[in-house]
C-alpha cells in the first residue's frame, strides 16, 4: 500500500500541470469573449484536420509526460519514501523497474505515433491550403467556393458551383518519397481506378470522392427539390500526374484546377437554380460549434 501511496505523490506534478492549465484557460474566458456568433460562420480550408491537429498536440503531449513519470520512477521512488517518512523494502526491485520501463516504453510508442499522425494531419492541411489557394484565383463572380462540408463521418474538402455545375473536390496530400537516383520520384500514375504512387498504390481515392459526390447530390436534390448531379474531383498537390487510362473521376495537379473549371463551364445551371444550391451548401459549410 506505501508503494502505491509513493507512486500517486510521484503522479502529482502531472496532475498539477494539467489542473492548472484547464484552471488558467477557464479564468482567461471569463474575462472576455468573441463578439460574434460562431454559428454564423462558415469552415475554413481544413477546419476539421486543424481540429485534430489541437487533439493530437494534447494527446502527445500527454503521452510524453506519462512515459518520463514511468521511466523515472524507479529511481526517484526511494527518494520519494524517505521524503514520505516510508520505509519501504523491495526484494526484487528489478522486477518493479522493468515494469516501470515497458509502462514508459508503450507511452513513449503512443507518442511517437501521436506524432506520425500530425506529421499527416500537417501534410493534409497544406493541402487543401494549396487547392484553397488555387481555388481563389477563379475571379468570376458567378463561381462559389465552399470548404470543409460536413457529411455523416467524413467531410468534403472543397465544393466549387458555378453555372457548369457542382463539383466536389477531394483533395489528398501525399509526400514524394527521397529515392537516390529515381527519376520519377515526383511521379504518380492513373490508370482506372487505381493510382500508383512511386512506392505503393491506392485504389480507395477514386471510390471515396465517388462515394462523397453521389452524397452531395443526394443531399442537395432532396433539399432543393430538383434533381442536382454532383461531379466529383480528386486534387492531389504537388504531383506530375500520368494518366494511362481514363479514370470514373478526374485526378490532377491543383494548379490545374483553373484549366479544368475553364474547360468545364458549359451552362447547366441558371442564377435561380444556383441561388437555391448555395442556399443548401452554406448550410452544410457553417461552423456551429466554438471549437477551433
Amino acid at each position: 500500500m506505501e508503494l502505491l501511496y509513493v507512486i500517486f505523490f510521484a503522479m502529482v506534478p502531472i496532475l498539477v500541470f494539467f489542473f492548472a492549465i484547464a484552471f488558467i484557460a477557464k479564468v482567461i474566458s471569463k474575462k472576455s469573449r468573441i463578439p460574434f456568433e460562431y454559428n454564423d460562420m462558415a469552415r475554413i480550408p481544413a477546419f476539421s484536420l486543424i481540429q485534430s491537429q489541437k487533439d493530437l498536440n494534447f494527446n502527445m503531449v500527454a503521452w510524453m509526460m506519462l512515459a518520463t513519470i514511468y521511466f523515472q520512477l524507479p529511481f526517484s521512488i526511494p527518494t520519494i519514501s524517505q521524503f514520505l517518512g516510508f520505509d519501504i523494502k523491495i526484494t526484487h526491485w528489478w522486477v518493479y523497474a522493468c515494469l516501470f520501463f515497458a509502462a514508459a516504453l508503450y507511452h513513449l510508442l503512443k507518442a511517437i505515433k501521436e506524432f506520425s499522425k500530425l506529421r499527416n494531419v500537417r501534410l493534409g492541411i497544406e493541402a487543401e491550403w494549396a487547392v484553397s489557394y488555387a481555388l481563389s484565383k477563379i475571379t468570376d463572380r458567378n463561381v462559389r467556393v465552399f470548404h470543409d462540408i460536413q457529411g455523416p463521418n467524413f467531410n468534403i474538402d472543397h465544393v466549387v458551383t458555378y453555372p457548369g455545375g457542382v463539383l466536389a473536390i477531394e483533395t489528398k496530400g501525399r509526400r514524394k518519397p527521397n529515392i537516390k537516383g529515381a527519376k520519377d520520384s515526383h511521379r504518380l500514375i492513373v490508370e482506372g481506378d487505381t493510382i500508383q504512387f512511386p512506392n505503393f498504390t491506392d485504389r480507395s481515392i477514386i471510390e471515396q470522392a465517388k462515394r462523397q459526390a453521389q452524397w452531395l447530390s443526394k443531399e442537395l436534390t432532396q433539399s432543393t427539390g430538383m434533381e442536382v448531379v454532383t461531379q466529383p474531383l480528386v486534387v492531389i498537390p504537388g504531383w506530375y500526374i500520368e494518366i494511362k487510362q481514363k479514370p470514373a473521376v478526374p485526378v490532377m495537379n491543383h494548379k490545374s484546377l483553373t484549366k479544368y473549371y475553364s474547360i468545364s463551364k458549359r451552362p447547366i445551371l441558371d442564377n435561380s437554380a444556383l441561388d437555391r444550391i448555395n442556399h443548401q451548401i452554406e448550410q452544410l459549410a457553417m461552423r456551429r460549434t466554438d471549437e477551433f
